[in-house]
């Protein structure tokens, strides 16, 4: 699956759980910290980060559990 199908993918996936529905990119973008441009660019594919794919890349050798380890400790650092 391309890194541009697993962004929009899971677009849809956080606009399901959402209230509201419908999420536009711009809300999107102010969501994750990114430019509305460059969200865009991620969601087109014109803009693959090498990090981002590095990151799938180390994901997809752990076991859910610690999918989920990784990312709740990225979540409670990063809370305002």
């Amino acid at each position: 699956m391309e890194l541009k199908n697993i962004i929009n993918k899971t677009h849809s996936l956080i606009e399901a759980k959402e209230m509201n529905g419908k999420i536009s990119q711009r809300a999107m973008s102010e969501m994750i910290g990114v430019k509305p441009r460059t969200y865009t660019e991620y969601t087109r594919g014109t803009n693959e980060p090498l990090a981002m794919k590095a990151l799938l890349n180390m994901l997809n050798k752990l076991d859910d559990e610690d999918i989920i380890r990784v990312v709740r400790s990225w979540e409670e650092k990063n809370k305002s």
